[in-house]
């Protein structure tokens, strides 16, 4: 439940009440499912294969799914652990450009979607087998899934059966995906 009112905290930051209580109630039905997985499909082969680049495939993934549904989809920023070890710790949300200029640095956190009650990460395997992440996690979770694996869909409670726990700080805004698909196709 505490989980449950962090994440209609941080939607609260881009989205209506009414939005939210929406977001929050929505369930997925089969056919909305499977437009998820294509677009996950889609997201994965258009959004350049690196590690650490969650808030591109994240913001492409939504954009693909508002495209073509009306599938109440969130992008969030957060933490994540994996086996009570911080992968990611967020301190401070995107920044929220005003202009036309360009934002070409770090940054500490993590993005995935929810959506229809599950979280939805396309990105945490690119990291885990690409990116400078300890040789222990990278083991355990290649361990655990296996390798050549593309994203984690899962409720909440599926997700912290599976060891990971992810912890909503930020949710991004429209002007922010734009501005990242933006920086996405001018590579």
């Amino acid at each position: 439940m505490e989980r449950v009112l962090e994440l209609k905290s941080v939607l609260l930051d881009n989205y209506t009440i009414n939005e939210v209580e929406r977001f929050l109630s929505y369930q997925l039905t089969v056919q909305e499912r499977n437009l998820i997985l294509e677009t996950l499909e889609a997201a994965l082969i258009n959004v350049p294969n690196k590690a650490f680049a969650c808030t591109q495939i994240s913001a492409a993934w939504a954009a693909m799914i508002q495209d073509h549904s009306r599938i109440p989809v969130a992008v969030v920023c957060g933490d994540l652990a994996y086996r009570d070890t911080k992968l990611f710790v967020c301190h401070s949300p995107i920044p929220i450009l005003t202009t036309d200029e360009i934002f070409i640095q770090e940054w500490d956190g993590h993005c995935w979607l929810e959506l229809g009650g599950m979280i939805a990460d396309a990105s945490i395997f690119r990291t885990i087998y690409q990116g400078r992440v300890s040789k222990t996690i990278k083991n355990q979770i290649i361990e655990q899934f296996g390798e050549g694996k593309g994203a984690l869909i899962a409720t909440p409670e599926q997700m912290s059966i599976n060891n990971f726990t992810y912890s909503p700080k930020y949710t991004l805004n429209d002007i922010q995906i734009n501005g990242i698909l933006r920086g996405l196709l001018q590579g």
